[in-house]
């Protein structure tokens, strides 16, 4: 989503946890800086900001931010995941690890929850 957007010459903030110094619990191989890489190179301008979606500080930093650079947000792709890795497939709810389900849910609910309470405000700022 994030090269296509830069594709159509969008300017693309791109947001997660696993950064060149850093990997997230996921451990994926694709970094903020690398997309933000593509991004340009498809012809945007993409911008990497190493965010925690679980940490709503963080995540109104993300929306100062954006607001001052842009003065408002067209497109929110909150598409924030990262429980892979937790899924206990073949396990009865019972049997599965209470921890993981629970981190999987703050991953999978909180972080949309979050993003949305800060960033929409700076969707509908322009109808």
């Amino acid at each position: 989503m994030a090269v296509e957007l830069g594709a159509r010459g969008a300017v693309v903030y791109v947001t997660g946890r696993t950064t060149r110094e850093r990997r997230s619990e996921v451990g994926r191989a694709e970094t903020v800086e690398e997309t933000a890489e593509l991004v340009t190179a498809a012809g945007g301008t993409g911008v990497a900001v190493p965010t925690d979606h679980l940490e709503p500080a963080a995540v109104e930093a993300l929306a100062r931010r954006v607001d001052g650079e842009q003065g408002r947000l067209d497109v929110l792709v909150n598409d924030v995941w990262g429980g892979e890795h937790l899924i206990e497939f073949g396990k009865k709810v019972w049997e599965a690890d209470l921890a993981k389900g629970l981190r999987m849910l703050r991953l999978s609910i909180d972080t949309h929850a979050i993003t949305s309470h800060f960033l929409t405000p700076l969707l509908i700022r322009r109808p």
